[in-house]
This record gives C-alpha cells, sequence and structure tokens, in this order.
C-alpha cells in the first residue's frame, strides 16, 4: 500500500497558476525548504523558479513530504497553454467544440487549451491534433511568449536578420529576435537550439524574465548590433529628422542632399535610422533607398501603371488600341519586377479605368518608393516615331530623381528596341505633378507609324519593352 501512494504522489500533473507579478516579490519569498529540494542555493535559475513560485505560477511534484521541481524535465504544450492563460487573466473555457482529436472532454488541460486557441496565442500542428503531451520547443516558446505578452518590434528590418547561427530563414526568426532583443534570451555558444525542448528551469527563466524586468539581460546596442540591407541617400535640399514617426513629432537634427543613412525600418512612409547614436525617423519620400547586397530592386514598392484602359481606350490605329499594348507591357514588367523581390503595386490589372486621381492615390495609399505609367504616342503626322519619357519638376519634389529614372529608362529602350530617341521631358502631366516620390511617364513609341506600331503590337517587343524599362529601374537603384 505505501508502495502504490508513493507512485499515486509520483504521476501528479504539473500545475500552474499565474497572477500578476508583485514588484516586492523579494520580500515575501519563502524559505528554500519550502520550495523545491532538487533547486539548490546555486542553481542556476534558483532567482527566477522561486519568483514564479512565489507568484503561485508553478507548483512542483509533491514526493512524500517534500516538493521537488524537476528543473531538468521539459514543459509540455498542455502545461504551457494553462500558464500562459492565466498569466493573461483568463480562466479555463468550457468549449464543447475543441477541434483536437487528441483533447478529450476529460482531459486535464482542455479547458486551458481551449482558452489558449481562442485568444490565439497557441494552435495545433496544422492537423487534428493539437500534442498536449509533446515538449514546447524553443521556437515554439518564442512564438508563444512573444504573442501572449505582445512584445513590441524593435523594427522588422532588425528582426529579419539572424542573430544565431541556426536561425537563419527559421520560421520563427522575428519571434526568436524579439526575444533577444528585449533582454529575455540570449542562446547559447551562438546558437538558440530553436527545435529543442525547453526544459522547466529554461522556461521558468524565460517566462520570469518576460514578465519582470529586473531579471532581464542587458538590451543589445541595436544601432551597433541591428543590421541592415537598405541605405538611404536624401534627395532633399533639407529633411527634417523627427524623434518618432510623425509629422507633429520633435524635430532632433536635419539632413543635406546627398547625405546616406542606414535604414533600420521602414513603417508606412517612415523611415527609422540612427541619428547621434539614437533611433529618430525620417519622411522616406525624401531617400532614395538602396540595398546594400544582393538584389538592387528588393522590397522596393513600385507602382506600375498601364494608362488608359476601360472606356478609355487611348489611342487607336489600324486596329491596334493603347490600352491593350499597355497593359501587355506592364504586366510583363511586374513579372519582372516581383522575380527580383520588389513589391508591386499595379493601378490596374484588367481592362478597367481608373481615373487619374485614383492612380495617384493608389500610390499614396500603398506608400509607393516608384511610379511608372505607361503609354503609347499618337500623331496627325504617321511619320512621327520614337521612345519619349516624361518627369514633372512643376511640383514633384523629386524632379532631380525623376528625371534620372527617365534618361536611365528612355536609354534602355532606343537601345533594346532600336526606337528613335525623342529623349526625356520635363511635362506637368497629372500623374507625374501630383505624385511626391520619383516618378516617370513612359511613351513607348507612336501607335499611329507604321513601324513603331508593328514593334507595340509584337509579343516580343512587348517583352522587350518591359526588360528596358526593368532594366532602366534597376540602373537607377544601382547608381549614385
Amino acid at each position: 500500500m505505501l508502495g502504490k501512494r508513493r507512485v499515486y504522489c509520483l504521476i501528479i500533473v504539473f500545475l500552474a497558476l499565474f497572477s500578476v507579478a508583485s514588484p516586492s516579490w523579494a520580500n515575501t519569498e519563502l524559505k528554500q525548504a519550502e520550495r523545491f529540494v532538487d533547486v539548490t542555493d546555486d542553481h542556476w535559475a534558483k532567482n527566477e523558479i522561486d519568483f514564479l513560485a512565489n507568484e503561485q505560477i508553478i507548483n512542483g511534484y509533491l514526493v512524500g513530504q517534500t516538493s521537488e521541481f524537476r528543473p531538468a524535465r521539459p514543459v509540455t504544450r498542455a502545461e504551457a497553454a494553462k500558464m500562459i492563460v492565466s498569466a493573461l487573466g483568463q480562466t479555463e473555457w468550457e468549449d464543447e467544440n475543441l477541434p483536437f482529436e487528441d483533447i478529450p472532454e476529460k482531459h486535464w488541460a482542455r479547458g486551458w487549451i481551449a482558452r489558449a486557441v481562442q485568444l490565439g496565442v497557441m494552435g495545433g500542428d496544422g492537423t487534428a491534433n493539437f500534442r498536449p503531451n509533446d515538449s514546447l520547443s524553443r521556437a515554439e516558446m518564442s512564438i508563444v511568449l512573444v504573442n501572449a505578452f505582445s512584445l513590441a518590434s524593435k523594427g522588422a528590418a532588425v528582426e529579419e536578420a539572424a542573430i544565431f547561427e541556426d536561425t537563419e530563414g527559421h520560421w520563427a526568426l522575428r519571434h526568436i529576435n524579439r526575444l533577444y532583443y528585449h533582454g529575455i534570451a540570449n542562446g547559447r555558444d551562438g546558437k538558440f537550439f530553436p527545435k529543442d525542448a525547453i526544459s522547466r528551469a529554461e522556461f521558468a527563466t524565460l517566462l520570469a524574465r518576460t514578465m519582470n524586468d529586473q531579471f532581464r539581460l542587458p538590451e543589445p546596442d541595436l544601432i551597433e548590433q541591428g543590421k541592415t540591407n537598405v541605405q538611404g541617400i536624401v534627395t532633399a535640399s533639407l529633411l527634417n529628422v523627427r524623434q518618432s514617426p510623425s509629422t507633429t513629432s520633435t524635430v532632433v537634427g536635419k539632413l543635406s542632399k546627398g547625405q546616406v543613412v542606414n535604414v533600420y525600418d521602414i513603417n508606412g512612409y517612415w523611415a527609422k535610422i540612427a541619428y547621434n547614436d539614437q533611433f529618430a525617423y525620417v519622411y522616406k519620400v525624401y531617400l532614395k533607398l538602396q540595398n546594400v547586397s544582393g538584389s538592387p530592386i528588393d522590397g522596393r514598392i513600385i507602382v506600375v501603371d498601364a494608362g488608359h484602359g476601360g472606356k478609355d481606350p487611348g489611342s487607336l490605329s489600324n486596329g491596334a488600341n493603347e490600352k491593350d499594348v499597355v497593359l501587355e507591357v506592364a504586366k510583363l514588367l511586374k513579372g519582372k519586377l516581383e522575380k527580383a523581390g520588389a513589391t508591386v503595386v499595379m493601378t490596374r490589372e484588367t481592362d478597367v479605368y481608373p481615373t487619374l486621381q485614383d492612380r495617384v492615390d493608389i500610390a499614396k495609399n500603398n506608400y509607393a518608393e516608384m511610379f511608372v505609367s505607361i503609354h503609347t504616342n499618337s500623331a496627325t503626322n504617321t511619320s512621327a516615331k520614337g521612345a519619349e519619357v516624361y518627369y514633372d519638376s512643376s511640383t514633384n519634389p523629386n524632379a532631380e530623381e525623376s528625371k534620372k529614372l527617365a534618361q536611365y529608362i528612355q536609354e534602355e529602350i532606343v537601345r533594346m528596341a532600336n526606337m528613335v530617341d525623342r529623349g526625356v521631358k520635363n511635362s506637368g502631366l497629372y500623374v507625374l505633378r501630383n505624385n511626391s516620390v520619383t516618378s516617370v511617364l513612359v511613351e513607348l513609341g507612336f501607335i499611329s507609324n507604321a513601324e513603331d506600331r508593328a514593334k507595340l503590337t509584337s509579343a516580343e517587343y512587348q517583352n522587350i519593352y518591359a526588360e528596358a524599362i526593368y532594366q532602366g529601374i534597376v540602373k537607377y537603384y544601382t547608381s549614385q
């Protein structure tokens, strides 16, 4: 009978109760003898385990008259669900429709798991199972802690660069990096071991650090360690540097035209930079963004505008119409840009008619960094032929950059499509003068000219036109 009682004691499940952390926890610390016999005074996680136990976050395994924490034992997914849900001040949720086949109605953690799923903190394994008794991996732990405690981002550009050699390209990279930059996890020997099960001692340590700043590691110097692949060249005469990403934020300095800054993150129209050893923000419209390595257009937001469309056919000649030609070229250009990593926004991809203001609004609403409008020309004199590219200097603040882009595109079209060179021209066309980013309008050729029209309506040449515009854009982004 005594043997059976001991067995029953040994199989008591791990229980976890969460309460709000008290800043004076140390003043009510229980004696170690009343805690866990297997967590000695010199145990590396003693303080964090004491903190969680003192807050009634964890209870150990009762063995006879003593309690064991079993710090090396992995934390299960069911245990983690209970702890995290309680941490959020929530209770069990009796969800009769819990979709996991491996969570029977009598499972001790069913209500906690249901609540964790409802809160979006945890989920299944992509099948009909939750795997409640499986250990929680270190990668899964990073997802759970970041989501449950809403740990703020330190910047997308920073979080995309692997800190640990075994997390490059890992699905949990951003969450792992967020724990690192918040002083919660620092790995071991340059590795994070994302697939490994996390022990109870490790989980206690990371949980305590997440809950209470006094346990956190020194936060890394983001300016020194934050990696970025993007630099910005100032295109305005003077560019305000602001304390936060808002036009009403305090101006902390100014940048001059031609200055180069490292960009740590981009949020909407705001670029996060390092200024006087602090993070600050500038309006990205006045930066020419360039990648330090890799594809020069990777990540760039480029609007491709196929002119006319729908009720507006554009120029017509001998059965050819402008709206169809430019749409084909635009779609081919989109494919080339996206293959190189750009984010491409089309003003239209079918035979519809966005107004001129619609096209401008699409660029602004998508935080565009470049606007390229594609058209064909027409003239009553059928001998007129050749390509030309327009930019605007009347109101567009990036007139100089627009002119550069126009020149690169014009050069490539003339060279690759063997077009007559009509040059680049300054004109206050609506979609150019009402945009503030680098903007051009490309006239591929004259649909009214037989020689040009033969090229414009040729699938081969439509691809050549798209490639020429693409190459012009690449040259723009690789030039100083």
